[in-house]
């Protein structure tokens, strides 16, 4: 047959593909079985089979696997016999324990369907890579590949809707009514876990959801959201700590915007029509237009601004806990320096000090004074929370950057303009600062290189 060719890379041994796998997480490998039925004659299954995907939160790493090393279900290959080049001396599998529930748009709550467990794959996930590189499939950092439907031998045990129905033959009981193939409003959930019951510690794998959705045509039924809120604005000066954490934010979620520079310097702030949009005559200020009622809304204060893009734009990589306690200590940090910090070592509060006392008042030790206290205060709580996670890059103990590190890194900043040392007043800060200012979103946002920055 002629077809283009691609680059090939030589084939993996069974002990690199092993070196080469990070970690796993959960996969729901969506098939459209009426395209399917469709297109296998003359086709064969193609755009059937890479319909949609879904997969789990995180990477549960292998390292985090190794209490759970267990043999597979067939113990031994020998039905068929593996070639050379996939043998496996040290053949075996993960006890990860799986569950798969469906939840129409008519039950209360999600019915599970199936039960199974990673060791019940006949070809481990090292042999699997192997074999897909054998042919010189150039494997990459960060490919994600699929294990594969993984069923047991029972009944309960078939891991996908087609073998639970067997082909749409058998009705798949979800209480008060029967599915023989998914249909619209159906939610599906996937779950995995290793330990747990009779001792020994647990690690999840966190949940795979989907829902199917009716479907549409792009022109009358588009599946791509459309924001509420369009054309937003950022009033804001490129050196100010509060414009600073919304630009962050808005770099996060990747929210296209505008900016508009007001330079403090020159008093633009005070403008009438800047003032009236602004009572308080301060940045950050965010401007947009609310598509539903087609007004154009302005929002003033960083924390009001971030807390609303926040709700506004949930799909966009949020920034706070879901969970109410840690979303409670997020802005409990987050009021440290917005509140207790940030107002008392702003330039015009010390320049004023300065003026009022005629030189008398000593503003950049107060500053630092300030900045010292909220610092440490900060420090504590970041501290003791990272004593009850596994991961310590950032401030609530997560993989991702929240809220509370937005408002850290531009106080971490200003803190060496006061002449003090980050890394000796809040270490854990400072190294927490250094990690996001590799970020691109940190250093899309950082003030240096703003278009209304001073050129030297």
């Amino acid at each position: 047959e002629g077809e283009d060719g691609a680059a090939q890379q030589p084939p993996l041994t069974i002990q690199q593909a092993r070196d080469r796998i990070f970690g796993f997480c959960l996969m729901n490998d969506w098939s459209a079985r009426d395209i399917q039925k469709w297109e296998y004659v003359p086709l064969g299954p193609f755009t059937s089979k890479n319909f949609c995907t879904t997969i789990s939160p995180w990477i549960v790493t292998t390292m985090a696997l190794e209490d759970y090393v267990t043999e597979t279900s067939a113990q031994q290959q020998v039905d068929p016999t593996p070639l050379a080049y996939l043998q496996d001396p040290n053949y075996s599998s993960y006890d990860v324990q799986l569950q798969v529930a469906i939840q129409s748009s008519k039950m209360d709550s999600p019915v599970v369907v199936c039960e199974s467990n990673f060791k019940h794959l006949y070809w481990n996930a090292a042999q699997q890579l192997v074999h897909h590189s054998v042919t010189g499939c150039a494997m990459k950092p960060g490919d994600l590949l699929g294990s594969g439907t993984i069923s047991g031998t029972t009944d309960r045990s078939f891991g996908s809707m087609l073998e639970l129905s067997w082909k749409g033959t058998k009705e798949v009981s979800l209480g008060t009514e029967v599915r023989r193939f998914l249909q619209d409003g159906d939610t599906i959930t996937m779950k995995g876990h290793c330990g747990g019951k009779g001792g020994g510690g647990r690690v999840g794998f966190g949940q795979c959801v989907g829902k199917i959705l009716p479907a549409g045509d792009y022109a009358t039924n588009p599946l791509v959201k459309v924001d509420r809120y369009q054309n937003l604005v950022l009033h804001h000066y490129w050196e100010s700590s509060a414009s600073w954490r919304v630009r962050t934010v808005l770099a996060l979620k990747d929210i296209p915007y505008e900016k508009v520079g007001v330079n403090l310097l020159k008093g633009q702030q005070s403008e009438v029509q800047y003032s009236e949009k602004s009572p308080m005559a301060q940045v950050p200020l965010l401007e947009c237009l609310d598509t539903a009622t087609n007004e154009t809304v302005h929002i003033g204060q960083s924390v009001a601004i971030v807390e609303f893009l926040e709700a506004a734009f949930p799909d966009r990589k949020p920034l706070l806990p879901s969970d109410h306690l840690d979303c409670a200590a997020a802005r409990e940090m987050v009021e440290i320096i917005n509140s207790g910090v940030q107002p008392l070592q702003n330039k015009f509060v010390l320049r004023y000090l300065d003026e009022t006392t005629k030189g008398a008042f000593d503003t950049r030790s107060f500053a630092a004074m300030r900045i010292e206290k909220g610092l440490r205060a900060l420090e504590a709580l970041v501290v003791k929370r990272h004593e009850s996670s596994p991961c310590h890059e950032y401030c609530m103990g997560g993989f991702a950057p929240t809220m509370v590190d937005v408002f850290a890194v531009p106080q971490i900043y200003n803190a060496k303009s006061v002449g003090l040392n980050p890394h000796e007043v809040c270490p854990t800060l400072a190294k927490i600062s250094d990690t996001c200012l590799k970020l691109p979103a940190f250093q899309a946002s950082h003030p240096s290189v703003q278009p209304d920055a001073p050129s030297s």
